[in-house]
C-alpha cells in the first residue's frame, strides 16, 4: 500500500466513522427533535455522503428526508437508520448497491 493509499483510506474512515457518530446522535436524539431538526441532520448526512462518493448512503439520507417532509416519523424512521447503519460499512458504494439498500429500508417498511 502506497502513502497516497493509506492517506486516502484514513480519510476514508475517518468520514464513515463521522457518518456513524452523527447516525448514532440522530437515533439518540430522534423523540426530542423536531421534524425540522431532523431533516436538517439528515441533510446533513446527506451531503457529506454525496460529496465522498457514498451512494447508498446518500439516496437512504435522501428517502429518509423525503419521508421527513412529508410529516413522516417515528416507526418509519427506524428502517432508515438501520440501513444507513449498514450502507456507511458497506464496500460497494455504487448506484446498483444504492437501489439494493433503498429495497431493503422499503422492505422492512412494509414487512
Amino acid at each position: 500500500m502506497t502513502a497516497t493509499q493509506r492517506i486516502e483510506s484514513t480519510a476514508e474512515a475517518s468520514i464513515r466513522d463521522g457518518l456513524c457518530m452523527r447516525i448514532a446522535q440522530l437515533d439518540r436524539d430522534l423523540r426530542s427533535l423536531s421534524i425540522g431538526e431532523l431533516g436538517r441532520r439528515v441533510d446533513a448526512i446527506r451531503q457529506i455522503a454525496r460529496a465522498n462518493g457514498l451512494e447508498p448512503v446518500s439516496r437512504l439520507a435522501a428517502g429518509l428526508g423525503d419521508m421527513l417532509a412529508r410529516g413522516g416519523r417515528g416507526a418509519s424512521v427506524r428502517p432508515y437508520l438501520d440501513g444507513l447503519r449498514d450502507a456507511v460499512g458497506c464496500a460497494q458504494q455504487d448506484e446498483a448497491t444504492a437501489r439494493v439498500y433503498m429495497a431493503a429500508v422499503n422492505l422492512r417498511l412494509v414487512g
